[in-house]
C-alpha cells in the first residue's frame, strides 16, 4: 500500500535496516519530555541567574528585539522609530527598503514568533523564548538519534550535543540561528521518517528563519527522491514551495523584487558616502584560513568549544555500516556547511 505521504518505502535504510525510531512510542515521549525538562530547568536556571538588561545590548540582539517591538507597537517592520542614530550607525544591521525604510537585515520569522512572549512577559519573554527553543532542539536531536540508536544512547547523545558543544552558551541569548537549527533538525526528522510533505514544509520555514538553509533543500530533495521516487520528490518540493513563496512575496513587498533579499540592501560608509552593499560578495575568505578559524579559534572553533562532536567520528562509522544512505546525507550536509561558512 502507498503511504499517505509518499511511496511504499516505510523507513528501511539503504543498508537494509529499518530506522529503529520510526514508530516513536510512549517510552520515547516520556524520555523526550524528561530531556526537555532537564534542559529547561538547568539552562533556564543559568539564564535566570545571569538575567539582566545587558543581554539585550549584545551583538545583533538589539535589532531582533527592536523588530519585535516595532511589530507589536507600530504594526510594521520599519525600525526607524526604534533605532536612535543615522544609517552610519545602524546601516550594517538594517536593509534599506525600496522607499527608504529601515527594514531588519535578519529574517522576520523569529521576531514574529517572539511577539506573544513579549506581550505576555515583557522583556524577560525573549530569554524565555530562547530557553524553550533550546529545549525543543534537544528533544528533536533525541528523536533524530532514535532513528539509529537505542533510547538511552539517543537521549545521552542529545544531552551531550547541548552540554558538550557551543549550544550550551545559547541559554542566555536570542538568535535566529537556534530557531533555524531547530526547524532544520525537525524537517530532517520528518523527512527521514518518510513524511515528505511535513519535512519539506518545515525545511521551507527553516529558510525563512535563516536564509543559508536554502542550500539544505537540494540535499533533502535528493534524499526524498532516493527514498520515495518521483512522488517523494514532488511532495517535498511542493511542501517547501509554500514557505519559499512567502519569502519571495516578502522580498517583493519590501525591496521591489522577489530575488532581492534583506542581505542585498545593507548600508556602509565608504569614502564619506553611504553605499548599499550585498552579502553575496562577502563569501571571499580564503578556504584554509576560514577552516582554521572554524575549527581552532579559541572562542568560536568547533574543536575547543565543542568536544562532544568527536563522538561523531565513531558514530558515523557505525551509522555508515547500517544506514548508508542516511549517513552519507548527514556527512554531505555537515561538510557542505563547514566549507560554506569557511569562505
Amino acid at each position: 500500500m502507498i503511504s499517505a505521504d509518499w511511496s511504499e518505502d516505510t523507513g528501511v535504510g539503504h543498508g537494509g535496516r529499518r530506522l529503529s525510531g520510526d514508530s516513536g512510542g510512549r517510552s520515547d515521549r516520556i524520555v523526550g519530555s524528561i530531556l526537555f525538562l532537564i534542559v529547561i530547568i538547568v539552562w533556564g536556571a543559568r539564564a535566570g541567574a545571569r538575567y539582566g538588561p545587558e543581554m539585550y545590548f549584545e551583538g545583533d540582539c538589539p535589532y531582533y528585539i527592536s523588530t519585535t517591538l516595532s511589530i507589536w507597537h507600530d504594526f510594521d517592520v520599519d525600525l526607524s522609530d526604534q533605532l536612535r542614530g543615522g544609517l552610519a550607525v545602524h546601516g550594517r544591521q538594517i536593509a534599506l527598503g525600496r522607499n527608504g525604510q529601515w527594514y531588519p537585515k535578519h529574517p522576520l520569522l523569529m521576531p514574529l514568533l517572539t511577539v506573544p512572549f513579549y506581550a505576555l512577559f515583557g522583556m524577560p519573554g525573549f530569554a524565555l523564548f530562547g530557553v524553550l527553543v533550546l529545549g525543543s532542539l534537544a528533544v528533536t536531536l533525541f528523536l533524530l538519534a532514535r532513528l539509529f540508536a537505542p533510547r538511552l544512547a539517543a537521549a545521552g547523545g542529545a544531552l551531550l550535543m547541548v552540554a558538550g558543544t557551543f549550544l550550551r552558551h545559547y541559554d542566555y541569548n536570542i538568535t535566529p540561528d537556534l530557531l533555524a537549527a531547530l526547524l532544520a533538525a525537525l524537517g530532517l526528522l520528518l523527512l527521514l521518517r518518510g513524511r515528505g510533505v511535513g519535512g519539506g514544509c518545515v525545511l521551507g520555514f527553516a529558510v525563512l528563519a535563516k536564509l543559508t538553509y536554502l542550500f539544505l533543500l537540494p540535499f533533502a530533495w535528493v534524499y526524498a527522491f532516493l527514498r520515495g521516487g518521483r512522488r517523494g520528490l514532488a511532495c517535498s518540493i511542493a511542501a517547501a514551495a509554500g514557505p519559499l513563496g512567502l519569502l519571495l512575496l516578502l522580498n517583493l513587498a519590501l525591496f521591489g523584487s522577489p530575488f532581492i533579499s534583506s542581505y542585498d540592501r545593507n548600508i556602509v560608509l565608504q569614502d564619506g558616502a553611504l553605499t548599499i552593499v550585498s552579502h553575496r560578495g562577502q563569501f571571499d575568505q580564503g578556504l584554509l584560513h576560514g577552516l582554521s578559524g572554524e575549527l581552532f579559534d579559541r572562542n568560536h572553533g568547533l574543536i575547543p568549544t565543542s568536544p562532544a562532536l568527536w563522538l561523531a567520528v565513531p558514530g558515523f562509522a557505525l551509522m555508515l555500516r547500517r544506514y548508508r544512505r542516511e549517513a552519507v546525507l548527514m556527512l554531505l550536509l555537515g561538510e557542505f556547511y563547514l566549507f560554506l561558512f569557511a569562505t
